[in-house]
């Protein structure tokens, strides 16, 4: 599959200018995991800070819609490439700016995260850069 790169520099640009990414200092890692349907989209995620994991979604605060249609304008990018639409996507990064997208074109619950699986979830999603 071949995806302009520009995709993934600004996905991580708008993911920086979250409030919650913004407000928690010191964070070393972070995942968001974004679930995409017909007119909707939801996120929920993790900030990895030292030994704490502060849960977390993400948003820009002066502009609401910025995130959600970077990820729409990949998804469509995407579905051009290959002919599927991702139904969840998971964007992990580290403070050094080093980033890791995955996605999930055909189970829309492979990421999702309920009290049966909070703590199992939060360690998979986890970024662990090589």
């Amino acid at each position: 599959m071949n995806i302009d790169p520009k995709y993934i520099q600004e996905l991580a640009e708008q993911v920086l200018r979250c409030k919650r990414v913004i407000e928690t200092e010191s964070w070393d890692a972070l995942a968001f995991v974004f679930d995409i349907a017909d007119g909707h989209m939801a996120n929920s995620g993790f900030l990895y800070v030292a030994d704490k994991i502060v849960p977390a979604s993400a948003g820009i605060e002066e502009d609401l819609m910025a995130l959600d249609n970077k990820i729409l304008e990949f998804r469509e990018a995407i579905f051009e490439a290959c002919g599927h639409k991702f139904v969840q996507l998971l964007i992990q990064m580290n403070s050094a700016g080093k980033i890791h997208i995955d996605f999930e074109f055909d189970n829309p619950k492979r990421w999702n995260m309920g009290p049966a699986n909070y703590r199992a979830m939060r360690e998979q999603l986890r970024p662990v850069f090589n």
